[in-house]
Order: structure tokens, then C-alpha cells, then sequence
């Protein structure tokens, strides 16, 4: 017989779990405790990494599909032997009182049925969820509809998270977060285990409520804390989140509500669905948009400006007595403004971090492309250039002094300089914090600068930068302007790190902690590994970057088919170049493609018509492993500029390829 089974659902988060089961062995000193890992078929390596770092401390279940949240925790519970079970998140850190805390808690209630605690994220700032009453029909109405948002400390309104209730204090609550689950098994026993028509969400609801249908009590304990990463395992932000979770509440509806109630609940939450779904879609668009919509606003005015000027004072007394056509303002210049901002966003000037050359390359690229058309089609679009020349460089300086202006806001300086890098400081002894800055220094991609360290005591000391002790730190954040603090789990027990945590609070600085003996660093959202360099990130795998690719894929050939009449006696095969841009266009090929376009290694693309050989200059022993690394760098570097820099060089090989 355990004092406590601790019950973690894992779903590829290995190095989140990695630190989640230290946390949970540092808590189960005092106890008896058992540790079950169900593993939902992760491919990221979780089971090998259990393993080899955790093979007689753990009961590993390997499940060969992902059978759900409900399912994967009933596998572990019907071979629990716990006085206490605990239903605990991966992504999660308890302190090293935690258990104990729970257990003396519950032993002293024994009508308690369940038990929560007090959660903070990844900045040390309290979950709300810690703390929910029953989602009943007008409590997630005020909750759905903003309400609770708008009063969130009413006793009507803020129902939803109680937020009417001390965090800081133990109180009686409904509703326990799926994170941190503490229950008393015979309770549990008696009232069933996790509803698995719950596939994910929801559960932790429907098993808090049935406790209290049983006349049991549920309760949240604040004497002790946790960090929940809170998204890690789930992904909360999603569209998909919001309709996974909203279909499980409307299982919890058929199954608790009757009535009038069911039916006012269900028809909120489908409201609630298209709602945050119409919402989310408009948000993303506003972010997209917005921004180059009102830059194409300033440079269709610029554009309007030089018009009248240059119809006013060139035009007339140069003998012309007619203004221009009501049309050029109103279709063709929106038709240029919209060009201009197409190749300014096909550059990447909408990007951070903002560079200047694609405020530079974006209008002058646009300005020939119009000037092309113009030329091409001088009987239609016959207008003044120099209008069309003007209105590039007003553009190209309209896009430099809005970046500018945001970089002032931003960074307090108008001028485009390189992202600072990020000001570290470590927190712990002296062994941990060595090993931790010499863990960045050596073997992690993780350009930032270090500026100290603090620890328990300050003792000065030449090998290690102390900067101060503990109770200093919100003085040094502020006064050495830190942007993040690396805790050294590894010798700092982890109630200490929440605490400090706790205390500072300070929005602007991130936190990150070293899990022990780990060669990686955990924070909010990012891994770093030591391991980096097997990890390679392919920016042709972007989804933002291969629509860039296919823009200018659709920009150039265009370019190329409308100048051919002229340029035709430049390419090397003359005869072949159309039909190979039209490839291109019908989105068969693309301009700049691989060497070795049949690895399957590098993320999938079109043949091209050029290549990386066609940039750089060939050398005597250039082989199967040399194109290999052409392709590879190809595909891990991407940008526009790469491409347009293969073009210009060798644009007359077009019609040359296979």
C-alpha cells in the first residue's frame, strides 16, 4: 500500500516531463509514493528518455495509439495501490513540500474527495483555472460572453474562476483543474474513474462534480504551489482547442443537465463556438492586414500628391492643357499602390525584424514591374512614368519611417540596428551556475549575454560574477535591465524558485529553469538543447515562407514573359523560355529549386528551372555530398533575396533545364 499514486499522461513533451518527474521524485522523499507514465504513442522520443534516465522509479504503460486523455489515466488507475491518486500534468513542477502538504490537508478533511492547489505559469503569475466553480448555464454565460473578464472579482459575474475568493487562502470549491488532481482512491473508487466519452477536456469537470454528487467535498489548497506551462501538452490557443473543448462541454450538458437548462447550455456553447471562431479569424486578419493596409493608404496619397504636382507644374508648362484621365486615380494608381505593397511584403518588410534592404529592394522591384506593363502596353497604360518613380521612392521612405517609427516605440531608437541580444541572469550555487553558463557559452545555440548571477548568499568570488544574493533580485532585474532568469534546478529546490517567482513578478522578464544533470533549458513555449544541431529547422518547411517563394515565383516569371520581346536574343535556348515560365506560373516548377530535387530528407518542392549551382562557382571535387549541402543550406536559409539573387546572376539559363 502506497501513501500516493502520481498519474502523468505524457503526448511528445519529453524534456517538459523530463523536469516534471525530478520535480515529482524531490516531492515523494517523505511518502511512499508510485509514479505511473502513460505514453500516448509520443514520437518524440519520451519513451526511450524514460527509459534510460527513469527505468526503476517509474511504471512506464506504452500505448501504441493516443486513446485520449480519459482513457490513458484509467489505464494507470485500475493498477494504482495509492491511498491518494494524483492526476498531474507533464508540463508541470510541484515543490518539494507539495505532496506532503496535500496529504496532511486531506488526512485532516476526511470528507474531501478531491484537492487542487494554487498554479502559476512560466512567469510566476497565478492560473485562475486553479479555482472554478460548476459551468452551469449562466455562469459560462458570463464567462463566454466577457463578463467575468469585465467584474472579475463579482460574486454573480466572476463566478466561472471564483474570482471573488482569496488566492491566498484554502477554500471550498466545485471544480478542480485536470493539471493537478489530487483524489482520496476509495472516494474515487466509489463515485468511477474518468469518463472516457471525454476524449480531451472536460473530464476533470465531470469527475469534480460527481465527487460533490457523492457528498464529498472538493477543495483548494493555497498553502502550496505548482508551475503548469499551461498550453505545452495542449495547445490552448487554437481554433481547434476552442471547438474540442466546447464539444465537451456539451457532453457534460446532456449528461448533468436536464430541460430548459441543457438546452439554454448547449445553444450558449454553439453560440460561444462561432463567436470565438469568427473572432479569431477577424483577429488574424487584423493582424495580417492592418498594417499594410494603411501603408497602401499613405502611399496611394503620396502617389496623389506627385500626380497633382506633376500635372500642375510639369505637365502644363511643358504645352499639355489636359489633366489626367479620372480613371489614373481611380484605378490605376490603387492598381500601382497595391503592386508597391505586394512586392514590399514578397521582399519581407513586413517581418521582424525589420531589415532595410527589403524597404529598399520591395518599391524598386514594384517600380519595374509597373514600369514594364507600361512599356509593354503603352497604347492602355500609357502614363507618365516618372509619376510611377516618384511614388516608389515616397513609398520606399514611407515603409522605412513607419519601421522606424515602430522601432522607436519598440526599442527606443528610430534607426534599424540588430536585435539586442537578450540579458541573462543565472540564479543558484556556484556549481549550478557554472555549469549553466558554461552549458550556453558552449553548447547551446542561444546567443545572449550574460550578465551575472545571483545566489543564496553573496560571497565575492572571481570564477563566478555575483551580482548579489536572493533577496536583491528585484534590484538587479531592474537596475542591470535583465531580460531573463535561468533558475539552476539542480541545486535550488524548486519551492524556492516558485517563490522567488511569486515575488518578483515582473512582467517584462522571462523565466526559464535547468532541469538537474540536464543539457537543456525549459521555459514558457521553447526548449533549448544542447542537441540543436540534429534538429535542424527548415525554412522551407514555413508555411509563410513558401507562399513568399510561390509570390515570387509568380512576380519574376511574369516579369520575364512580359520583357521577352526584348530580352529573347539574351537566353541561352530562346525557344524554350516561355513554356518553361509557364511551368513556373501553372505552379509545376519554380524558378530556384534544388540540385537533387528527389531527396526526400529536405522538405518537399517543385523542380526548378535554377539552382545552387548556378550561384555559386564550381570547385574541381564538387560531388554527390557538396550538391547535398547546396540543397541543404538551400532549403535551411531560404529567403526571397536568395532566390532573386540566383535570377539575376543567371537568368539567360532559363530555358536550359531539364
Amino acid at each position: 500500500m502506497f501513501n500516493l499514486s502520481v498519474i502523468i499522461v505524457n503526448y511528445n513533451v519529453k524534456h517538459f516531463l523530463e523536469q516534471c518527474l525530478h520535480s515529482v521524485l524531490k516531492a515523494s522523499s517523505k511518502l511512499s509514493v508510485e509514479i505511473f507514465v502513460v505514453d500516448n504513442n509520443s514520437v518524440d522520443g519520451s519513451q526511450q528518455m524514460l527509459k534510460e534516465k527513469f527505468d526503476d522509479q517509474i511504471t512506464l504503460i506504452e500505448n501504441t495509439d493516443n486513446p485520449g486523455f480519459s482513457k490513458a489515466n484509467n489505464q494507470a488507475i485500475k493498477r494504482a495501490k495509492g491511498e491518494y491518486v494524483l492526476l498531474l500534468n507533464p508540463d508541470t513542477i510541484v515543490e518539494e513540500e507539495t505532496f506532503l502538504k496535500c496529504k496532511d490537508f486531506m488526512d485532516q478533511h476526511p470528507e474531501g474527495g478531491a484537492l487542487g492547489v494554487k498554479m502559476i505559469d512560466g512567469q510566476g503569475k497565478f492560473l485562475p483555472e486553479s479555482k472554478r466553480a460548476l459551468p452551469t448555464p449562466w455562469v459560462s454565460f458570463y464567462k463566454i460572453f466577457g463578463l467575468s473578464s469585465l467584474f472579475p472579482r463579482h460574486k454573480k459575474f466572476a463566478k466561472y474562476h471564483l474570482g471573488y475568493l482569496d488566492k491566498d487562502e484554502n477554500h471550498e470549491i466545485e471544480i478542480l483543474s485536470g493539471a493537478f488532481m489530487w483524489m482520496r482512491k476509495s472516494a474515487l473508487d466509489k463515485i468511477g474513474y474518468l469518463d472516457e466519452s471525454f476524449f480531451m477536456y472536460g473530464e476533470d469537470i465531470d469527475l469534480s462534480y460527481r465527487f460533490i454528487l457523492e457528498g464529498f467535498k472538493n477543495y483548494y489548497l493555497s498553502d502550496t504551489q505548482i508551475v503548469h506551462y499551461k498550453g505545452e501538452s495542449t495547445k490552448k490557443g487554437s481554433l481547434n482547442y476552442v471547438r474540442v473543448f466546447y464539444q465537451a462541454m456539451i457532453i457534460f450538458a446532456k449528461k448533468h443537465f436536464g430541460g430548459s437548462q441543457k438546452r439554454l447550455f448547449i445553444s450558449s456553447i454553439k453560440v460561444a463556438v462561432y463567436l470565438r471562431a469568427l473572432m479569431a479569424v477577424m483577429y488574424r486578419l487584423y493582424q495580417r492586414l492592418a498594417f499594410p493596409l494603411l501603408e497602401g493608404v499613405m502611399i496611394y496619397g503620396a502617389m496623389f500628391g506627385v500626380k497633382s504636382y506633376w500635372e500642375h507644374y510639369v505637365k502644363f508648362l511643358e504645352g499639355g492643357k489636359e489633366y489626367y484621365p479620372e480613371i489614373f486615380s481611380t484605378l490605376y494608381m490603387p492598381i500601382y499602390t497595391l503592386v508597391f505593397i505586394s512586392f514590399l511584403w514578397i521582399a519581407g518588410a513586413y517581418r521582424k525584424p525589420f531589415k532595410i534592404k527589403p524597404l529598399i529592394m520591395g518599391p524598386f522591384w514594384g517600380f519595374i514591374a509597373i514600369a514594364t506593363a507600361t512599356y509593354m502596353f503603352s497604347g492602355i497604360l500609357n502614363f507618365s512614368r516618372a509619376i510611377v518613380g516618384l511614388s516608389s521612392i515616397f513609398a520606399m521612405l514611407i515603409a522605412i519611417g513607419n519601421r522606424g517609427l515602430i522601432n522607436m516605440r519598440e526599442k527606443g531608437s528610430f534607426f534599424f540596428t540588430e536585435s539586442k541580444q537578450k540579458r541573462i541572469l543565472i540564479a543558484g550555487k556556484k556549481g549550478g551556475i557554472a555549469r549553466v553558463s558554461s552549458l550556453i557559452k558552449g553548447e547551446l545555440d542561444y546567443p545572449v549575454e550574460i550578465v551575472g548571477a545571483v545566489s543564496e548568499k553573496y560571497q565575492p568570488d572571481p570564477e563566478t560574477e555575483l551580482l548579489g544574493s536572493f533577496h536583491q533580485l528585484k534590484e538587479i532585474l531592474r537596475f542591470y535591465q535583465i531580460d531573463e532568469v535561468i533558475f539552476c534546478n539542480e541545486d535550488m529546490p524548486t519551492q524556492q524558485i516558485l517563490d522567488l517567482m511569486g515575488e518578483i513578478q515582473e512582467a517584462e522578464v522571462e523565466y526559464k529553469i535547468v532541469p538537474p544533470q540536464a543539457d537543456y533549458i525549459v521555459g514558457p513555449q521553447v526548449i533549448l538543447n544542447s542537441r540543436y544541431s540534429e534538429q535542424i529547422h527548415y525554412r522551407l518547411q514555413d508555411r509563410e515562407e513558401k507562399v513568399r517563394k510561390r509570390a515570387f515565383d509568380l512576380a519574376a516569371s511574369s516579369l520575364l514573359m512580359l520583357s521577352f520581346p526584348l530580352l529573347f536574343w539574351l537566353y541561352e535556348k530562346p525557344a524554350q523560355v516561355i513554356r518553361k515560365l509557364w511551368d513556373v506560373i501553372a505552379h509545376k516548377k519554380h524558378i530556384v529549386g534544388y540540385i537533387h530535387p528527389e531527396d526526400s530528407e529536405l522538405p518537399k518542392i517543385k523542380p526548378g528551372l535554377l539552382n545552387m549551382l548556378d550561384r555559386v562557382k564550381p570547385i574541381s571535387d564538387t560531388g554527390p555530398m557538396n550538391t547535398h549541402g547546396l540543397d541543404k543550406y538551400y532549403a535551411q536559409s531560404y529567403s526571397w533575396g536568395m532566390d532573386l539573387a540566383i535570377l539575376l546572376k543567371s537568368w539567360r539559363k532559363i530555358g536550359t533545364s531539364l
